[in-house]
């Protein structure tokens, strides 16, 4: 692997696991098996591996949404709901779970104007705009109330898991059912 996708992937590992702020610079170098002076080298400063490992994960989780739901023939609402939804309570329930790297960007740089907000906004509106695509593929009535609806719906089921809230009498059926 070439050292700076090294980097990067340790990077995010920390990151996700640690937080931004408790992952210095010289931790995440060491995790890479590499020096400060080379991570500098790479990505400029901190703040520069930051926004690179966000657009990384940005990347991975469009990719893995994507794969996780061309496995159905989805051809109605209900389907872009259960897809989306089961995408979600699968990554929710794996080992290594820490939340959202958006969701907790957001939390460590809560400022609207810092870069990591910025990223993180940027990407839950993609989310956004690809559940709005696949509604309006499928021609579904009313897409972009149906994308906002099953967005709010998802990101309270990652917060949910991320809080740990279990058990819990969850129905995504009842749910679908109120989008149709």
């Amino acid at each position: 692997m070439e050292l700076r996708a090294l980097i990067l992937k340790k990077s995010y590992d920390l990151f996700y696991k640690n937080g931004f702020h408790d992952s210095g610079v010289e931790l995440l170098a060491k995790q890479a098996g590499t020096t400060k002076r080379t991570l500098y080298a790479h990505f400029g400063n901190k703040e520069g591996l930051i926004e690179a490992v966000l657009n990384y994960r940005h990347q991975m989780f469009m990719m893995q949404l994507t794969d996780y739901c061309e496995k159905w023939d989805v051809k109605s609402a209900e389907d872009v709901a259960r897809g989306y939804l089961g995408f979600l309570t699968d990554w929710s329930s794996l080992e290594g779970f820490h939340g959202c790297m958006f969701i907790n960007a957001c939390a460590e740089y809560s400022a609207a104007e810092s870069m990591p907000h910025q990223i993180a906004n940027q990407h839950k509106r993609k989310v956004r705009q690809w559940l709005f695509a696949q509604f309006e593929r499928v021609g579904a009535h009313h897409p972009q109330q149906k994308a906002d609806t099953l967005f709010v719906w998802g990101e309270g089921l990652i917060v949910t898991a991320q809080t740990d809230q279990k058990p819990l009498a969850l129905n995504n059926e009842l749910f679908i059912d109120l989008i149709k």
